[in-house]
């Protein structure tokens, strides 16, 4: 009796333990850590007198692109982790590329946000019971990070280390992208909801990074469910499609804000792919063979 009872224990103990480990780890029967316990591998030390070249790229990922569409995986999409980390304090929202003017919160859940525009609502300090107990106040919509945001800028810096003859390609900052709704009608033109610092400085311990939010943020592998990849490996190791829109230059002007490709579409996709190629020829042609 007492052996039937010990088995009887054992059996409940071991179907609770897996009842746990269910709600716990998703839909998965063991446990997976990996990913939680990943941290930022830094990059290597650059001297200023090694930088031989360099130059600033911007360009667009574009999450509806195949390629990219991980970035858009229902159960961890890019856009809402880094909306959810500004909201809750754990990234700062910059203004611009310079990264030194920043947003409150308040004025980044503003900038989302759509124009306030007169609702009837029910009053709350008046007779629940009257069907005439309305006012008209003000809404405001917020903007809804998954939907609205399928664009992402990155500002990245192209060095060529000459003590370790190689390309460095170091993502400087990532933009969410969006179109603004002004009363109801959306804008036909993307812009920055913020700028965030991609890697934290040294001297500048306090502060998050994107690159420590998304070492433990899964991306789908469409190849293999028990080896997925962070956000972290998905840029640094430039798994993404995307496309050059705008490189540095003297009057600090987008392709399409020049003169010869304004009212060119097809041809500032041209200068975009030359601008692609002339950093791969870049250190090809530093090598001899």
């Amino acid at each position: 009796m007492i052996r039937r009872v010990a088995l009887l224990l054992i059996s409940i103990l071991a179907l609770t333990d897996f009842v746990l480990a269910q709600g716990v780890y998703d839909d998965f029967i063991y446990t997976r850590q990996a990913v939680q316990e990943r941290k930022v591998v830094p990059w290597p030390y650059l001297r200023e007198a090694d930088v031989f070249w360099a130059k600033r790229v911007h360009r667009i990922i574009d999450t509806r692109e195949k390629q990219n569409m991980c970035m858009q995986w229902p159960k961890n999409p890019l856009s809402l982790i880094l909306y959810n980390a500004v909201v809750d304090g754990k990234l700062i929202p910059y203004r611009e590329d310079s990264l030194t003017s920043s947003l409150t919160v308040e004025e980044f859940l503003a900038l989302g946000a759509d124009t306030s525009y007169p609702k009837n609502i029910i009053d709350p300090n008046g007779d629940p019971e009257d069907p005439f107990n309305q006012r008209i106040d003000t809404v405001v919509d917020r903007l809804d990070p998954i939907r609205k945001i399928i664009k992402f800028r990155v500002v990245e810096d192209w060095i060529f280390d000459k003590k370790e003859s190689r390309m460095y390609v170091r993502i400087i900052a990532i933009a969410p992208q969006y179109r603004p709704k002004f009363a109801g009608q959306e804008v036909d033109q993307d812009q920055d909801l913020c700028v965030l610092k991609y890697h934290r400085d040294a001297s500048d311990p306090d502060n998050y990074d994107i690159r420590e939010i998304l070492v433990n943020m899964e991306v789908f592998n469409r190849g293999n469910d028990a080896a997925r990849i962070t956000f972290d490996d998905w840029f640094e190791q430039r798994m993404f499609s995307s496309y050059i829109i705008k490189e540095a230059n003297q009057y600090d002007r987008k392709i399409s804000e020049m003169e010869e490709f304004k009212d060119n579409g097809l041809a500032a996709l041209l200068e975009s792919e030359r601008i692609k190629h002339d950093l791969f020829e870049r250190e090809h042609d530093l090598w001899e063979y």
